[in-house]
């Protein structure tokens, strides 16, 4: 049995009040799009699905990966439509599991992907939802469980009622299908809904009524839900990852001194014993070598420093 994943990249993102597309936009020095990319890859997936829309060149001009597949949604009518575009690449009779994820969401990680499919093979479900418990769910869709905690269904925001809002168990919209399942009900999703759209949630649903097993998995870090929408979700990706790339330098031996005001992208790679200084600034494909000294006040970008340099305070290079 294969895995596959299918990433979501086609929206535009109009909160984002901008002329380039969502998913392209950089945090911590990668785009948004990327760190999922990166992340469904390291769970060895026999082959991605890359759903792309608008400014579909700017991705593809981006992102390479031997065993990705772009597929063009020309227009965009929701997630379940999406996921259409997708089913000619499978055939009828898969025993495949495909992952299903947001391409704005680069704090998943693949320990959490992974304890899903575990959930999701264990139980041989159907479909297996990611879900996370937040204190204000806000726009997300909510979970419903029945009497015995099992999971009865997905509604979204916008079609709830006040009662279901108050709900905090939300649905993350990353999912892993049974492949055959999931492209058998696809056709029979209609855009009877608040928004007019092919909703993938609906197909939970449809399982369920057919009596097929839905499961679900709720992480503990809700922060992985969160999905980029507005210029104030990515301040908030970039500190999180700034501050998760500070503590994994850290652990590999790298010292730094303020990590509240020190940022490193996360394509940069620095020697265990090296250095760095308060209100240091660590960009791109910058390679520092070990038993190095930076700043304070550096600014570095896509350059290299040897082993056992100085970088002297107030520096920009690059």
């Amino acid at each position: 049995m294969g895995l596959h994943a299918i990433i979501l990249a086609a929206g535009k993102g109009t909160r984002m009040k901008s002329d380039i597309l969502k998913v392209a936009h950089r945090v911590a020095g990668k785009p948004i799009v990327e760190y999922v990319l990166d992340t469904v890859s390291s769970l060895g997936v026999d082959g991605v699905y890359m759903v792309v829309g608008h400014q579909a060149e700017l991705i593809q001009s981006s992102l390479a990966h031997p065993k990705m597949t772009y597929v063009t949604q020309a227009e965009q009518l929701g997630t379940g439509h999406a996921v259409m575009q997708v089913a000619p690449y499978f055939q009828s009779n898969t025993t495949d599991s495909v992952i299903v994820l947001a391409g704005d969401c680069p704090l998943i990680s693949e320990a959490t992907l992974r304890n899903l499919l575990a959930v999701h093979t264990e139980s041989n479900a159907a479909a297996t939802v990611l879900t996370t418990m937040m204190d204000t769910p806000g726009t997300y869709g909510r979970i419903q469980r029945g009497k015995m905690g099992r999971l009865a269904g997905i509604k979204e925001a916008k079609d709830c009622t006040p009662k279901e809002l108050e709900i905090r168990e939300i649905n993350t919209g990353v999912y892993i299908f049974n492949a055959k399942y999931l492209f058998a009900i696809l056709p029979e999703l209609s855009t009877n809904n608040a928004q007019n759209e092919y909703y993938l949630t609906d197909v939970i649903h449809m399982l369920k009524a057919r009596g097929k097993s839905i499961e679900a998995y709720c992480t503990p870090d809700s922060d992985q839900a969160i999905g980029i929408n507005t210029r104030m979700d990515m301040a908030k990706i970039n500190a999180i990852l700034y501050q998760n790339n500070n503590q994994i330098l850290m652990q590999e031996g790298v010292t730094i001194v303020d990590p509240a005001s020190t940022f490193v992208d996360s394509t940069v790679k620095i020697g265990r014993d090296s250095i760095l200084n308060p209100f240091t600034v660590i960009r791109g494909e910058t390679q520092i070598g070990h038993n190095c000294q930076i700043g304070p006040h550096a600014v570095l970008t896509d350059c290299q420093v040897d082993d056992n340099s100085v970088v002297p305070p107030f520096s920009v290079i690059g």
